[in-house]
């Protein structure tokens, strides 16, 4: 894993606007919750900064880039939150994907969902009353939130998930943000789903890859672009401060900061440079 200090993403500008030329390609692959948007206390009520969707809008129509977003969240709320048509969308950690050409939900992890449910219900009886807990169904995993819960009450919350969802052996827990979510017991994650995309999408060899996320989930991806010889790729950390280890390879401070580097990203886009040189010769 990267030692920190290391390099801000805008410095690796040059050397991606290099690669994107060379192979005709970019591919641009972003986290939501605490990298396109800031973390908020309700998670329901997360949004995109008019900044970061007129950038992403703008994106979209650079032929050579292609787009996916890759969340924690529910495939369809990551839609609907980012409300860009026609990019690919892999929500519950990459368990259900869709996209152009692409759809793929895991057989496995749809087969938990009886156990799910009833991981769901009790934790909804146990833990139901506790103020600013949030039981939160995604169908294919669950989000256990407890950042609105009061200090004393954070371990009881904890253990209420890992007692109840260790009552199912098809289920594990992992860790986020002041989160627990309760997945199936599938060797499945970011880091997979990324892989599938990429087979999927088979951008030239050498192609720049970029993977923006904020979250421990995140590693999973950072590390598989790390280590895929296909692409060129590598991941962008969202923190201030960031781990002080990490799989990926520079980073950026908050939300705001994605939002600039995707605008900067346009300006080294081959086609918006071509234009641009077009229009000023003689």
């Amino acid at each position: 894993m990267q030692p920190l200090p290391m390099r801000h993403a805008t410095d690796r500008l040059p050397e991606w606007q290099d690669a994107w030329r060379r192979t005709g390609a970019l591919v641009l692959l972003l986290d939501f919750d605490g990298t396109l948007a800031p973390i908020v206390v309700r998670p329901e009520d997360a949004a995109l900064p008019e900044r970061t969707r007129g950038a992403l809008q703008r994106l979209r129509q650079v032929h050579s880039l292609t787009m996916a977003v890759v969340s924690g969240r529910a495939m369809d709320d990551a839609r609907e939150k980012v409300g860009l048509l026609e990019i690919s969308y892999a929500g519950n950690h990459g368990m259900e994907i869709d996209g152009p050409g692409v759809h793929r939900i895991h057989d496995e992890a749809a087969h938990a969902r009886p156990s799910l449910a009833a991981v769901a219900a009790r934790l909804r009886a146990e833990i139901g009353e506790t103020d600013g807990a949030e039981v939160e169904d995604k169908q294919l995993t669950l989000s256990i939130h407890y950042r609105r819960v009061s200090r004393e009450q954070v371990e009881g919350v904890r253990q209420a998930v890992f007692t109840a969802a260790g009552a199912h052996l098809d289920l594990r827990v992992t860790e986020g943000k002041e989160v627990l979510e309760v997945r199936p017991a599938v060797e499945w994650d970011k880091g997979r789903a990324v892989e599938f995309l990429l087979r999927e999408l088979a951008p030239p060899a050498g192609t720049p890859a970029i993977y923006i996320g904020d979250d421990r989930t995140d590693e999973d991806a950072f590390r598989v672009l790390r280590e895929l010889p296909s692409v060129a790729g590598e991941g962008v950390i969202v923190g201030d401060p960031a781990p002080a280890t990490t799989y990926a390879s520079s980073m950026l401070r908050d939300p705001d900061e994605v939002a600039q580097l995707l605008e900067e990203l346009l300006t080294i886009a081959p086609e918006e440079r071509e234009e641009h040189d077009n229009g000023d010769s003689p």
